[in-house]
C-alpha cells in the first residue's frame, strides 16, 4: 500500500492501513499517488488498485455461490485469479459488466472523453477467459489473450491494438511488479 487510501464501509471508516482487513461493502478511495494490493482469500484472486481510483468491494464467504465482486467507479485496476478454481470473478463498471474465469486482466474506467466524446471502460485480457457485456446495448464480447476493447456508455465496443506477441506481455508484466 502506498499513498493515501480511504475506506467507507459498514464496519469501519477512515484511513486504510497496511494489514487492515477489507470488509464486504467497503468503498475504497485512492488519491493520485495511491496504490493498494489485496487478495480475496477464498479463491486467491489478487487485485492491484492504482492511483485516482474508487472501487467498492463485495465478498460473501457465507454463500459459496456468490463470486467476489468489485464495482469500479473510476480509475484503474489489475485482477489476477490464481489456480484452477470454479468460481468466477465479477467486475461492474459504469458501462459494462465483466465475468472472468481463471483470468489475468486490466480494466480502466475513464470519463475524460478522449475519443469521440465517449466515456468508456477499457479491458485488456492478459490470460484466461473474460466475457464483457455492455450494459446499454446488452451486447456481449469474449476477449482473447492480448486483446483490448473499449466499452462505451453509448453502447459501443471499440477493439484496440495492444500486445502483438507473448514475449511483450511477459516483459510488460515483469516490469510492472513492485
Amino acid at each position: 500500500m502506498e499513498g493515501q487510501v480511504l475506506r467507507q464501509g459498514p464496519v469501519r471508516n477512515g484511513h486504510l492501513r497496511k494489514g487492515d482487513s477489507i470488509y464486504d461493502g467497503d468503498k475504497i478511495i485512492l488519491n493520485e499517488n495511491g496504490f493498494l494490493s489485496f487478495m480475496f482469500f477464498g479463491d486467491k484472486t489478487s487485485v492491484d488498485i492504482h492511483g485516482n481510483t474508487i472501487v467498492k468491494v463485495f465478498d460473501s464467504n457465507s454463500n459459496s455461490e456468490l463470486q467476489p465482486n468489485i464495482v469500479l467507479f473510476g480509475g484503474k485496476l489489475i485482477v489476477q485469479m490464481e489456480g484452477n478454481h470454479n468460481q468466477s470473478f465479477r467486475l461492474d463498471a459504469p458501462s459494462s459488466t465483466a465475468i472472468a474465469s481463471n483470468a489475468h486482466f486490466m480494466v480502466e474506467y475513464r470519463s475524460d472523453m478522449i475519443f469521440e466524446n465517449l466515456s468508456y471502460s477499457m479491458f485488456t485480457l492478459l490470460g484466461g477467459e473474460i466475457e464483457i457485456q455492455n450494459l446499454v446495448s446488452e451486447i456481449h464480447i469474449n476477449l482473447k489473450r492480448g486483446e483490448t476493447v473499449m466499452s462505451t456508455l453509448e453502447g459501443k465496443f471499440l477493439q484496440l491494438d495492444t500486445f502483438r506477441n507473448q514475449m511483450f506481455i511477459e516483459s510488460t508484466l515483469r516490469n510492472r511488479k513492485r
